[in-house]
């Protein structure tokens, strides 16, 4: 297949994932490497982010999606849709430095200034997305944070601090939706995490895996990246979250400045975020006996 369809003649082939996504590395006759991807997911969709991710060559260190005979990145075959990509090298991270950090922001900034100039659209939303109503679990319709305050509403309803919780989240959440579609949109890749990535030194060296891509509030990735590295990544940092959150976001607007709409809803993005990221939400939770010091904690977020 990959000779007819996309004319590499492979010399040599490793397994790197062999379940419901399959990914093989390859190395042609010539020494060039390449990842094969073959997935579940519709043709065009697939399609649609090969062509996102070539877009940004020269622009992020992302892999080149390669054409096929027929002049197209993705092919369907044996239930999957296939795409071919160079292979890129680096380490694997599980911990944030500041410096990496740094690299990260500077990297999203230069993404979606550069997606708002070509105002490239993919026209659905990301797994980011809020207020999309959560009539399905498809991503669009799914708010993973409104979900989360609901969890904990189902919790820990009954807690007399909840009320003034739900006051602040509520009118929160109001500001927001109110002016949310004024704040800019553009493609994102939608998953802009270190698992996606590699490093060289404290450098991004790679990012890939573009499987989540879709439009977005540009603010809201922005602020969703920083609290999830922040508070939610292992660090070997001096400064603390909020401080890092702080050199994030800066680094981040040297590449694209925040609007003046950005900058007055910025604090109260970030404080559903943080407060209602799903995976505090389940730990403060399944902490039955702390959840005094949780649900303070919650108020002291949505009040900052």
């Amino acid at each position: 297949m990959i000779e007819q369809t996309w004319g590499i003649r492979t010399e040599k082939k490793k397994v790197i994932r062999d379940s419901e996504k399959k990914i093989y590395a390859i190395r042609d006759i010539e020494g060039d490497e390449w990842i094969v991807k073959g997935e579940k997911a519709p043709l065009w969709q697939v399609e649609q982010q090969a062509q996102f991710a070539n877009k940004l060559i020269g622009i992020l260190p992302v892999p080149r999606y390669k054409k096929t005979q027929d002049e197209v990145y993705a092919v369907a075959k044996d239930g999957l849709t296939w795409t071919i990509e160079t292979r890129q090298f680096g380490r694997e991270v599980n911990h944030l430095t500041d410096s990496m950090l740094l690299s990260m922001a500077t990297m999203l900034g230069k993404l979606h200034a550069e997606s708002l100039r070509q105002s490239y659209r993919f026209h659905r939303a990301t797994s980011w997305s809020l207020f999309g109503g959560n009539a399905t679990e498809a991503i669009g319709d799914y708010d993973e944070n409104e979900l989360s305050f609901l969890e904990m509403k189902a919790a820990y309803g009954q807690e007399n601090i909840f009320e003034e919780i739900e006051t602040q989240y509520l009118a929160h959440r109001t500001y927001l939706k109110n002016c949310w579609k004024r704040l800019p949109i553009a493609a994102v890749q939608g998953d802009f995490c270190h698992y996606n990535m590699l490093f060289d030194g404290d450098c991004v060296q790679s990012v890939f895996d573009f499987n989540l891509a879709g439009d977005e509030r540009l603010l809201n990735e922005c602020i969703a990246v920083a609290v999830y590295c922040c508070w939610h990544v292992e660090s070997d940092s001096m400064l603390s979250a909020e401080e890092r959150y702080t050199l994030f976001t800066e680094a981040y607007q040297k590449h694209r400045v925040w609007t003046k709409e950005e900058r007055v809803v910025a604090k109260r993005l970030k404080a559903i975020i943080r407060a209602f990221r799903y995976d505090r939400v389940a730990r403060g939770i399944e902490n039955v006996a702390n959840r005094h010091l949780f649900l303070e904690e919650t108020l002291q977020i949505l009040k900052t």
